[in-house]
């Protein structure tokens, strides 16, 4: 096990009782196992992830509600844009 790996499994044994609820709070939240949101806890920090977790959360609410624009009706945008503004290929040879 490379230093780093070291670090992080000691830090993670070393949790105080209230982060590692916290930690398990927020694994249920994201849903994975503690172990597997540790390093990104490690690395960013608890109110950080805790963020992201909850901006993706509320995301996945919007998007139920929201659906957005189909994609046949995005890419179809797409080419036509392409066909009338795009440069023609040039012929080689």
């Amino acid at each position: 096990m490379n230093s780093r790996l070291q670090k992080q499994a000691a830090a993670l044994a070393a949790l105080s009782p209230e982060d590692r609820a916290r930690l398990e709070r927020l694994a249920a939240l994201a849903k994975l196992s503690p172990e597997d949101l540790w390093p990104e806890v490690w690395q960013y920090g608890f109110d950080d992830v805790e963020d992201s977790i909850d901006a993706d959360l509320e995301a996945e609410e919007y998007f139920k509600e929201n659906p957005g624009i189909d994609n046949a009706e995005v890419m179809a945008e797409a080419r036509a844009l392409v066909a009338t503004y795009g440069k023609p290929k040039r012929k080689t040879g």
